[in-house]
């Protein structure tokens, strides 16, 4: 049965296709798993049909993700189809959208599980909508460069033999946001993730996943507060499943 996305928009969403692998989840079989430093940056391949995890190890980490498909980096996450199909967060049965024209999911979220806390600003966790910091930015900012997730998010993609053209807009996991709709600002709270929360996609193609631990925080203070003290980064692990189920295709 086909039934329309998680949203109002009469986008096609099967349903019973992402119940079915939902509820197999404890069948799948591990691949492998890498436990990468914090602050750092890294890249990996994902098959269609394969599933991964980023995993809280510590406790809240921002990740600065990057999804492109892996055989053309030219198609890759967009914001602009996110907001208007899925709303501006993530979470399970959320897909992330990529660029025209072939305009489809890259991936589908099959688990969250960060319990979003009632706070004034309505926000919640990994926020659809933002990029990555970069060094233009901090010298504008406060004339200095440190590291920044646009350094690490460029190593990643060298590790998979991609230059920083490559990298694009991305998805701030884990970041606890939201959209004030009166002023439009952009909210930033302390996240509420633990050790051992973690967020799973599916992959629809295949992926090219390039992560940012950021560097400058774990999102553990307001962003008025950003850059009057120092808060803690913390490593995070990422674990690829074999599912056994072959993705739908697009269109279905």
């Amino acid at each position: 049965m086909v039934e329309q996305g998680p949203l109002h928009l009469s986008v096609p969403f099967n349903a019973e296709f992402y119940r079915s692998l939902i509820a197999a989840r404890d069948t799948f079989r591990p691949a492998w798993s890498h436990s990468v430093p914090r602050g750092a940056g890294y890249g990996f391949r994902v098959q269609a049909g394969q599933a991964f995890r980023l995993v809280q190890e510590e406790a809240a980490q921002i990740l600065d993700t990057c999804f492109s498909n892996a055989d053309d980096p030219r198609e890759h996450y967009h914001a602009t189809t996110q907001l208007a199909l899925e709303g501006t967060q993530i979470t399970r049965l959320t897909r992330v959208w990529g660029t025209p024209p072939q305009s489809r999911p890259l991936c589908t979220c099959t688990a969250d599980t960060v319990r979003p806390q009632a706070n004034p600003g309505h926000t919640r966790e990994h926020g659809a909508l933002t990029a990555h910091c970069n060094p233009h930015m901090w010298m504008l900012y406060s004339g200095t460069h440190p590291r920044t997730c646009y350094d690490n998010l460029r190593a990643g993609y060298a590790m998979l033999g991609l230059s920083q053209r490559s990298i694009h807009d991305n998805i701030n996991m884990f970041q606890n946001t939201g959209l004030d709709p009166v002023t439009g600002d952009y909210p930033l709270r302390p996240g509420n993730a633990e050790a051992g929360d973690y967020i799973e996609f599916y992959a629809e193609v295949p992926l090219a996943v390039v992560i940012s631990l950021c560097p400058d925080g774990a999102g553990a203070i307001p962003v008025e507060e950003w850059g009057q003290r120092e808060v803690p980064v913390y490593p995070v692990r990422v674990e690829v499943y074999d599912t056994g189920v072959q993705p739908l295709g697009w269109p279905y």
